[in-house]
């Protein structure tokens, strides 16, 4: 197995548990992106957007590819 696809199976693997039991979008896919790096150590954003991917596609949660609605807190 290359190591793109491993980091992208680890990217896939770390969101999972963020996308079950129907739990909403707490962040924006940068966000996430930033916390699989802090929790995983460096990877590619290619590497996490086919992890991004294949998470949304295996728990089902299409919404997830829809951007997190803006709050008050990050409008300008």
């Amino acid at each position: 197995m290359d190591k793109a696809t491993a980091d992208r199976e680890r990217c896939r693997d770390g969101l999972l548990p963020h996308m079950s039991n129907g739990k909403p979008k707490a962040f924006t896919k940068e966000q996430y992106r930033q916390l699989a790096t802090a929790e995983l150590g460096p990877i590619s954003k290619a590497a996490f957007d086919g992890g991004w991917i294949w998470a949304i596609e295996q728990s089902g949660r299409q919404d997830w590819y829809d951007p997190k609605p803006r709050t008050r807190e990050t409008r300008h």
